[in-house]
């Protein structure tokens, strides 16, 4: 296997991108390690290779109001045969 510089990286996930190629089958073509391969596209930022944001990108996720309220279901002691509905 060999190792590529950043610059080869950017154009091997360009050459990929236009392949029509599974990551299997491009990293053992281009004998390099799929790990490393699979590292170079979804860990680096798209700007570390050398390419903007599209505007396809999906936003960030948001935290939503959300509100805790009491379950309306009695509870029983489960100790005791004979349990009672507790309030």
């Amino acid at each position: 296997m060999r190792r590529p510089n950043p610059d080869e990286w950017k154009q091997l996930v360009e050459e990929f991108e236009a392949s029509g190629l599974t990551q299997k089958q491009f990293a053992t073509r281009h004998e390099v390690s799929l790990s490393a391969f699979q590292y170079t596209l979804y860990k680096k930022p798209r700007s570390a290779l050398g390419r903007r944001f599209e505007s396809t990108e999906r936003p960030r996720g948001r935290f939503l109001p959300v509100e805790v309220v009491a379950s309306p279901v009695r509870r029983y002691h489960a100790a005791c045969p004979k349990a009672r509905p507790t309030a």
